[in-house]
């Protein structure tokens, strides 16, 4: 024992200098790693996608306090500045302010924001007119993010890359990024981006003039955003569809999507909207609704919209003797096609002028790449100094660690001798096989009890199961009568006189009921024996259990839709003490 308690010291006082070169190694790596964002930054990337004009304002009271504030602090300002603009539909009109946040990001590899800036440097370019050096930042994007990196961001990448590609007409290339776009929507699970995702492969098929594929992904969009319950979707969607088969001369199918899209049709949306109506309704030749939206367009379209809405209506004027009015318009026409020329002509110079600075662009990234890969070289010289300094003092603190280690060992195994080699080991050892023997004795008492519960259990497990199949069965056994009945002649029939409009007779209520019978049970006779109900009552409940839906309802009982949710409602309120809503004797009359 004194042995061991003269060691101590010396080993303490000989550790020393390890223990100072390992605290100032920690201090070191805390020094250099960078403070928080403050948070007003963090608060106003946030707002950014949300409320950008609110993150502007803010970002804006803090320019003042940036100068003070270090450089990764100055540079994530600045982008967060670009991203805020960005959401706000603020046209970026300069690369100036882009271009310095890229390359900071570019030469400090361990910030986050690396991908998020070439992102924004694709919208910037894309912005002012140059879709090459655009679509290289967005393809930088991508490969500076892993394959599990943000998918809400990658999803966005892609998105942009398929609009890009579709303007060049590349349609093939859209259509690969616009399905990694759907990919990234799924993994999210957002489903509105999804449908505008789908829209836009159709779009893209159509194009292409695969007719299978284009219908295959214009309904995948409609029938989700029907499962959305999104009524905004679903008119867009109806009038792309109306689009779709107005091209195809398909009059007779465009006319329902067609009706469903003008309804409530939402400003951003009128000028695609009418421009279908117009269409559909001079190529079916009804020139009066067709001159009325065409002049619709003349107030709400773009330059292109309204060239095309003079000329139909110089068209419509011709064909009913109005040379004046056609002459009028068909110069309204010409002198729209004008400007557009000239915007046109523009377009080209700008896309020369960008692919001239494009290449000058190449020349500068290859000397900056070389400049970036000789500040690497050095940045990993003084890594590797300073990697073997930390390694020595390591090695070091490591070896003498092992030689302590090594002496307590000695002076441990001397103890544990000395303590086996007495009584009080003897008894220890005694006491410690009196609780092992005690706790068999628990343990054998509790298995006993065990095993009962566990019988008991397995019977409630059997009991259960054997219920759930039951239930099984018979919610099977519902769904092939439900489907059984919808084949059936009277059910047909009821479609039928709802396309048609006509009245149903009481013969043919009669059957309807006969045939619910057939098909579920008796359902009329479990319905009966609630009491007595009204005519419109009653048969309201048996097109319920026919799965009709409301305005269907409605129509089959000369009712307005609301007639029959209140008459719902009340047939609720009256057998249920809690019930109140129309769903809730929906879901009694299925359930029977």
């Amino acid at each position: 024992m004194n042995t061991i308690e003269n060691t101590h010291p010396s080993m303490s006082l000989k550790s020393l200098p390890v223990l100072f070169a390992a605290l100032c190694v920690l201090l070191c790596l805390t020094a250099c790693r960078p403070k928080p964002y403050p948070s007003l930054l963090l608060a106003a990337d946030s707002l950014a996608s949300v409320l950008p004009d609110s993150a502007c304002a803010l970002l804006a009271s803090y320019a003042a306090d940036t100068a003070d504030e270090p450089l990764y602090v100055r540079m994530y300002y600045r982008l967060l500045c670009i991203k805020a603009k960005d959401k706000a539909y603020i046209v970026h009109t300069s690369d100036s302010a882009i271009l310095p946040v890229v390359a900071y990001y570019e030469r400090h590899k361990r910030f986050p924001h690396l991908p998020e800036a070439y992102y924004y440097a694709g919208r910037v370019y894309r912005d002012l007119g140059d879709a090459p050096q655009a679509l290289a930042y967005f393809q930088r994007a991508l490969d500076a993010m892993r394959e599990d990196e943000d998918m809400v961001l990658k999803s966005k990448i892609y998105w942009q890359m398929g609009t890009l590609l579709k303007q060049q007409n590349l349609y093939l290339e859209a259509l690969d990024a616009y399905r990694q776009s759907l990919e990234c929507f799924k993994a999210l699970k957002d489903s509105v981006n999804m449908v505008y995702s789908y829209s836009q492969l159709g779009g893209l098929f159509m194009n292409l003039e695969q007719q299978d594929s284009t219908v295959f992904y214009y309904r995948a969009s409609y029938k989700l955003s029907c499962l959305l319950k999104r009524k905004d979707l679903i008119r867009v969607i109806q009038g792309i569809l109306a689009y779709y088969y107005t091209k195809e001369k398909k009059y007779e199918i465009a006319y329902f999507p067609l009706q469903q899209a003008l309804q409530n049709v939402e400003k951003i949306n009128q000028s695609g909207i009418y421009s279908i109506a117009a269409d559909y309704y001079h190529k079916v030749g009804q020139l009066d609704s067709a001159q009325w939206y065409y002049n619709k367009l003349l107030s709400c379209g773009t330059l292109y919209v309204q060239e095309w809405a003079n000329r139909g209506l110089a068209s419509i004027a011709l064909s009913q003797g109005r040379t004046v009015s056609a002459a009028r318009h068909l110069d309204q026409a010409l002198s729209l096609g004008d400007s557009i020329l000239k915007l046109t002509r523009t377009d080209e110079v700008r896309n020369a002028h960008s692919h001239y600075n494009y290449q000058l662009r190449e020349q500068e990234n290859q000397r900056l790449k070389l400049q970036n890969l000789r500040q690497r070289q050095t940045n990993v010289a003084i890594m590797v100094a300073f990697v073997l300094f930390v390694c020595g003092g390591t090695l070091y603190y490591l070896h003498r660690r092992k030689v302590m280690r090594l002496r307590l060992q000695v002076a441990e195994q001397l103890q544990a001798e000395a303590y086996r080699n007495s009584r009080q080991f003897v008894e220890d050892n005694r006491e410690h096989i009196h609780r092992l023997e005690n706790r068999i004795q628990e343990l054998n008492t509790q298995l006993q009890g065990s095993s009962l519960q566990c019988e008991q259990l397995q019977q409630q497990i059997d009991i259960l199961s054997h219920m759930n199949r039951q239930v099984e069965l018979e919610q099977n056994k519902r769904l092939l009568d439900q489907d059984l009945f919808s084949q059936s002649e009277i059910y047909a029939l009821f479609r039928q006189k709802l396309a048609t409009g006509q009245a149903v007779t009481s013969a043919e209520w009669s059957r309807f009921a006969e045939q619910l019978d057939s098909a579920f049970d008796g359902f009329t006779q479990k319905l009966g024996r609630l009491g007595q109900l009204k005519e419109k009552e009653w048969r309201a409940s048996l097109l319920i259990k026919a799965r009709f839906k409301n305005k269907e309802i409605a129509a089959l009982l000369f009712l307005s839709p609301e007639g029959v949710s209140s008459l719902r409602r009340r047939l609720c309120a009256k057998f249920f003490q809690n019930g109140s809503e129309a769903k809730e004797w929906d879901k009694f009359i299925l359930s029977l």
